[in-house]
């Protein structure tokens, strides 16, 4: 056999933005050699009355297993045209090949021709970006944002008392009889579900127009909403409904807050209230530089969007809703924010249009481009210790985090969010940055933080040096 009669032949062609079209030829010689080794394999492994294992004849093994033979062939040489063809010509595939299996026929002594479509990376050159001047405000904390910080954390030690008099206000704690619905079936009902009004987080679920019914109303009352499953939770029955919430009040309290004294400061483990608010201004200053990071790569990123013509599918940029969610949950995660929280978040990235979405993807591509041309890498041991920031926030051990991640192949998609991560923060670490208020440029490094007391995140986080307990009526 020469190379000529085995080698497969291929033409691309642009079917549209991201789009190629691969015509494949396979050659007879190739066809009839997968058939063989199929009916080889078929032979060897499936018992025959009559014949010892692989001593049944051919004939009778394509009369009996003939049609799953051409099926499991056509399958394999699909499969070899594709991943040769993706070498060959080098492209980089973001979605799987479109293909009508249906049109495709094989037969043992005849060639295979047949196209199909990937979905692969846009082709664009990245513009210049040492050069890009972005201003952001600066990141020292206002005694405003630590109020707000500091009443945050009063609300975590709060005491829930009874409300005897007017109705209900956010910030409430209300405990609900609630029925779910999806369509005219019922998805679940509760007797006693509490639900603190204004998080918008019921149970596992995200309401939409809870709050605004309950506004004003007492125990007893009734009261409808709707509901849906956070897109970033996976495996949730009754991920993908809408819901409908049929709601009555059977109880309300309200929660009390605690002086801002030494004795709130000893709930949080200091010994004084001026050690204590000493410590919320540092951590207020720590998230406050983390945004102020993320808004010099986003505004640098902006900037090379505007730089940088990028076309993209319709139905790629509708996909990308979810992928963003998911890496926005996975960042959320990282950074040992609450369940609730991120799914607020992830909701409103929901939301968003699709005008929205394909800005997203772009950024994402560039990103990407950006990882290609610094030859960014994130070593196993980096995935490691992403994976176990994630399982201890979830309580599970980083042994089952990481098979979880793995067999659900979400493990891949953590490993190019690090990759894309360390993209941004190179792209930042070039750009010229001033801050308001700053006499001159900056690199865009952080602004120098007080020393920390501990690593704990903020907006607000507990400021503990150890897990402080709750106490009896805390909510």
């Amino acid at each position: 056999m020469t190379e000529t009669t085995t080698a497969m032949r291929f033409s691309v062609e642009p079917a549209g933005p991201c789009r190629k079209r691969i015509k494949v030829t396979i050659p007879q010689q190739l066809v009839t050699d997968e058939f063989d080794k199929s009916y080889r394999q078929w032979t060897r492994s499936v018992p025959i009355p009559g014949f010892r294992p692989g001593k049944a004849p051919r004939k009778l093994v394509e009369k009996r297993f003939g049609k799953q033979v051409a099926v499991e062939v056509k399958q394999s040489l699909l499969d070899n045209a594709y991943n040769e063809a993706i070498k060959e010509n080098k492209l980089s595939p973001i979605a799987d090949p479109e293909v009508d299996l249906e049109k495709v026929s094989v037969e043992p002594s005849q060639p295979v021709d047949f196209d199909f479509t990937v979905t692969v990376k846009p082709e664009f050159d990245l513009p210049e970006f040492k050069d890009i001047q972005v201003s952001v405000p600066s990141a020292v904390p206002t005694d405003e944002e630590v109020d707000g910080a500091v009443l945050a954390l009063r609300k975590r030690k709060a005491t829930l008392r009874p409300v005897k008099k007017g109705g209900v206000e956010s910030g409430d704690v209300v405990t609900i009889k609630v029925k779910g619905t999806a369509g005219e079936k019922e998805a679940f009902q509760h007797d006693g579900l509490p639900y603190e009004v204004g998080s918008r987080m019921l149970a596992d679920l995200v309401t939409d127009g809870l709050d605004e019914a309950l506004a004003g109303k007492s125990v007893g009352d009734a009261v409808a909403a709707k509901a849906f499953v956070p897109p970033h939770v996976e495996n949730h029955p009754l991920a993908g409904a809408d819901l409908a919430l049929h709601a009555e009040i059977v109880d309300l309290k309200r929660p009390e807050l605690p002086e801002v004294d030494d004795k709130l400061a000893e709930a949080f483990d200091f010994k004084t209230k001026d050690e204590f608010l000493a410590f919320v201004r540092e951590d207020v200053a720590r998230h406050k530089a983390g945004q102020r990071d993320k808004m010099v790569e986003d505004l640098a990123l902006a900037q090379l969007l505007q730089k940088t013509a990028i076309d993209l599918p319709d139905d790629l940029i509708r996909k990308e809703g979810d992928e963003i969610a998911r890496r926005v949950a996975y960042e959320m995660q990282l950074q040992g924010k609450p369940e609730e929280e991120i799914a607020k978040q992830v909701a409103e990235v929901r939301a968003r249009r699709s005008e929205e979405s394909g800005n997203e993807l772009k950024m994402w591509f560039l990103l990407d481009k950006l990882v290609e041309k610094e030859r960014i890498l994130v070593p196993e041991t980096e995935v490691r210790e992403a994976v176990a920031q994630i399982a201890a926030y979830q309580g599970q051990s980083p042994e089952q985090m990481y098979v979880l991640l793995r067999d659900s192949g979400r493990l891949s998609s953590l490993r190019n969010h690090l990759k894309v991560k360390k993209a941004r923060a190179r792209l930042r670490s070039q750009v010229k940055v001033t801050e308001a208020g700053a006499e001159s440029p900056a690199k865009g490094d952080a602004p120098k933080q007080p020393k920390k007391k501990s690593e704990a995140a903020a907006e607000p986080a507990e400021p503990a040096k150890k897990k402080a307990t709750k106490k009896k009526g805390e909510k």
